[in-house]
């Protein structure tokens, strides 16, 4: 089974798109640190119960075309993860985190979250990320502040999951409230627009 990205326009992943678009752009037209993580998944390191997607060195492992720009934007890191838990997946083999380091060389109280999918990705990265502010791994981190519109999930209807062999049902408005839901519960703060006083 093999799951791709949407093969037609996709309302609630178009908009987060847009929307991660237009924060990146402004962001770094302010000179504001951005860190974009790229889902790049070895295809013989399973992840289940999530079929393979996002393998190394295919397209769907690149930045989507509205955000390509920032691979050669001097205040965007970028970084490779092969798991689910962006966190996790920045480690590297010599036990140092590019993200931990990357909170800690800009010294940022706060970070503001979008991606895709809400209840997935984003929401294992808020958790993570949670938990190590918590455990005073992330100083001076505060806030986790995670954007509603600029973050989204897939959608898989009970009558395609139904005949998929192992699929559940994902309906994408209830999944991607419930990892909202789930993030705010851990303790980030949900934001349903983002707007900078003052720029």
């Amino acid at each position: 089974m093999f799951i791709q990205a949407p093969v037609k326009p996709d309302k609630q992943i178009s908009y987060m798109v847009k929307e991660s678009a237009r924060l990146a752009k402004l962001f770094c037209g302010e000179k504001w640190p951005v860190f974009a993580f790229l889902d790049s998944h070895h295809p013989d390191i399973p992840e289940p119960p999530y079929p393979p997607h996002c393998i190394a060195g295919t397209d769907e492992a690149r930045l989507v075309p509205d955000l390509q720009w920032l691979e050669n934007e001097a205040n965007a890191t970028l970084k490779c993860k092969d798991c689910i838990d962006g966190f996790l997946g920045s480690v590297e083999k010599d036990g140092s985190n590019v993200f931990v380091d990357w909170v800690k060389k800009n010294q940022l109280k706060a970070i503001l979250v979008v991606g895709i999918c809400t209840d997935i990705c984003v929401l294992d990265f808020v958790c993570s990320t949670l938990s190590a502010r918590n455990h005073r791994m992330l100083t001076p981190l505060e806030d986790v502040i995670v954007y509603s519109g600029g973050c989204a999930t897939f959608d898989l209807p009970v009558h395609v999951a139904k005949d998929i062999n192992g699929a559940l049902a994902h309906p994408q408005d209830l999944m991607h409230h419930i990892g909202l839901y789930m993030a705010k519960g851990r303790g980030a703060r949900i934001v349903s627009e983002v707007s900078f006083a003052a720029l």
